[in-house]
């Protein structure tokens, strides 16, 4: 009886770093792969490095996290264990998204290098409490219910009293990588996805019968004679504090592009002579 019961905690311990593990994937699938995807879709540049750098990191830090918390069945140390990695990857992800990201980007956009600013203190600092707060309270709680979900897969014999339990922790786990994106990379997207859209519209003007409103979108174009059909790429080159207004870096083919942008709306484009 003594061994079975040996056996099962280390089973336990097991499905615990399993599934903590797994909230890894959940948090960097809406932290960074979401942005990815949209990013890959809109003709974003190198719209998956975030998540190649930051993916194995947080691996390792939610399998190590894991690991500790299962050796503790004081439920307020595993808290205050999860609650720490919670901080910790808050921090991580703003030195990522933005100090890291910029000296990537630098490095290969080397010839646009001084057009490239991503370092805004006071703003970051703003969004960081937020993730930092939220980010605690949605660990505490999908950490917590880690023990929860292994119960259910030792126990349970239907697919659904396993899976649900597990799903229910990744959501939480998830949740937090959805707010880490909605603070820091929601509304840089946001001005790429508009701004590419709008290079779009006004590739395909007919440019014999116009709307005003496509006179002056061609407008803000005109001055790059460059044909706006041809392959491009999209970054953002510098914000101000509250995302909202925008530099973005057009590359296209070859030839690049500086845009000003203010809540999506291109104000004006020239082209970068360097």
């Amino acid at each position: 009886m003594e061994i079975k019961k040996k056996k099962l905690e280390h089973l336990r311990k097991r499905l615990d770093i399993f599934i903590g593990t797994l909230g890894g994937f959940a948090y960097t699938v809406l932290a960074w792969g979401v942005d990815g995807y949209f990013l890959q879709k809109n003709n974003g540049s190198l719209p998956w490095l975030k998540l190649a750098f930051g993916i194995p990191v947080v691996i390792i830090i939610f399998f190590i996290t894991s690991s500790i918390s299962a050796r503790h069945n004081n439920l307020i140390i595993r808290a205050l264990i999860w609650m720490a990695t919670a901080t910790i990857l808050s921090f991580l992800i703003s030195i990522l998204s933005f100090q890291g990201i910029e000296f990537v980007i630098k490095a290969i956009y080397s010839n646009n290098a001084d057009q490239i600013n991503y370092i805004l203190p006071e703003s970051i600092s703003g969004r960081l409490f937020v993730i930092i707060v939220m980010s605690n309270i949605l660990f505490f709680i999908g950490g917590m219910l880690i023990d929860t979900a292994s119960e259910a897969l030792i126990k349970s014999s239907g697919i659904i009293g396993w899976a649900l339990p597990i799903l229910i922790c990744m959501v939480f786990f998830g949740g937090a990588g959805y707010v880490a994106d909605a603070n820091f990379n929601f509304q840089l997207r946001d001005q790429i996805i508009a701004v590419n859209q709008q290079i779009s519209e006004a590739a395909q003007i007919n440019t014999t019968k116009m709307t005003e409103r496509q006179e002056r979108l061609i407008r803000r174009f005109t001055k790059l004679n460059i044909p706006l059909d041809s392959p491009r790429r999209l970054l953002i080159g510098s914000f101000d504090e509250s995302f909202s207004q925008s530099v973005l870096l057009v590359d296209f083919n070859g030839i690049w592009a500086r845009c000003t942008a203010l809540n999506g709306m291109v104000g004006n484009c020239e082209r970068i002579i360097n």
